[in-house]
């Protein structure tokens, strides 16, 4: 084989393993994620819940308007707060609790589970 030529397989390797390296971050911060959420929603109301709300905001980056209806959320505040249903279409807005609730359901109801249970977890968002 000619130089050019291994230099290229090796380049291909090279960016093989660093697409692959990318891959397993992103797993560890989605479960990271997934847990801070987790915990997010089994505590109540209060300082605690709001003290996971930088954190939530900075791993999704958050908006301002999308960290204050998360900050609602966190002091148990019950005020209606719409965001876009479809980022793309900020035209098209809904209410938060409606929106994670029917969505909740929807899911549960693909995965043949008792949409409730999300519902109501989900219902001290609104």
């Amino acid at each position: 084989m000619r130089l050019e030529e291994q230099a290229k397989i090796l380049k291909e390797e090279i960016r093989r393993l660093e697409r692959n390296q990318q891959r397993e971050k992103e797993a560890a911060n989605m479960e990271y994620l997934k847990n801070i959420l987790l915990k997010f929603l089994s505590l109540k109301v209060g300082d605690e819940r709001q003290q996971l709300v930088p954190v939530l905001t900075t791993m999704l980056k958050l908006s301002p308007e999308e960290k204050t209806t998360l900050d609602a959320a966190a002091q148990g505040l019950k005020e209606k707060t719409t965001l876009p249903i479809n980022p793309n279409n900020s035209s098209s807005k809904e209410e938060v609790g409606g929106l994670i609730s029917t969505a909740g359901q929807d899911w549960c109801e693909r995965q043949g589970l008792d949409g409730g249970l999300i519902s109501n977890r989900w219902a001290g968002l609104a």
